[in-house]
């Protein structure tokens, strides 16, 4: 996981903007990353400060949030169209290497739809950041949601979450930064202590979730 969240700094101090796009694509895919790393270190390096709160939100939303629900939509729409057009043989086949298999799909529709609209369901579970985004994308397209329905509340919701996780990395300025300089300050420690603390826990925490719905 160290690995990982270095590779992510480094690409975003390099690449600004279109490292949150391509960020946005490749968790979908690939699940041992934990998605809010790419919106948090883009609320990090990404946005000038200090700011007005108000300001430093619009600065989160132009330069985080929708380069990354962009990316975000490309990527989980893979899971989406395989389970749409192939349904539990695919799911079954496939899940496993994205972190899902159809028994978990039922359980979030038989917990999670039991009083809310389908549209009010997608836009929760995704602002939650426990909850792998790729899950609720291969529910829909199990059970078959319009696509016409599943893109823009998906998007919606990608747009709040990275807005919020966005509005985190901006706060915890100073820890991203010592993770990605390394600990050469002893003064940094704590904060980067604190910041994988964080990190690890929201991550676990993702895991413990698909373990107790599994």
């Amino acid at each position: 996981m160290t690995q990982i969240l270095n590779a992510i700094l480094a690409m975003v101090k390099t690449h600004g903007a279109l490292s949150m796009f391509i960020g946005g694509v490749v968790e979908q895919i690939i699940v041992p990353i934990p998605s809010p790393i790419i919106t948090m270190s883009g609320g990090a390096f990404l946005i000038n400060r200090p700011l007005p709160i108000f300001e430093a939100i619009w600065q989160i939303f132009t330069r985080v949030s929708i380069p990354y629900s962009i990316g975000a939509v490309i990527g989980t729409s893979l899971v989406f169209l395989v389970a749409y057009y192939g349904g539990r043989p695919l799911i079954d086949k496939f899940g496993k290497y994205i972190g899902i298999s159809w028994k978990l799909i039922e359980k979030v529709k038989a917990d999670f739809q039991k009083t809310i609209t389908d549209e009010l369901f997608v836009l929760i579970a995704v602002t939650i950041p426990v909850v792998p985004v790729s899950l609720i994308s291969a529910f829909c397209g199990a059970f078959r949601f319009k696509p016409a329905k599943f893109y823009p509340v998906m998007f919606l919701a990608l747009l709040i979450r990275a807005t919020i996780l966005g509005f985190v990395g901006y706060q915890m300025g100073e820890a991203f930064t010592g993770l990605a300089h390394g600990l050469d300050k002893i003064e940094s420690l704590l904060t980067v202590i604190g910041a994988v603390l964080i990190l690890g826990f929201l991550y676990l925490k993702r895991e413990k979730w698909i373990k107790d719905n599994s």
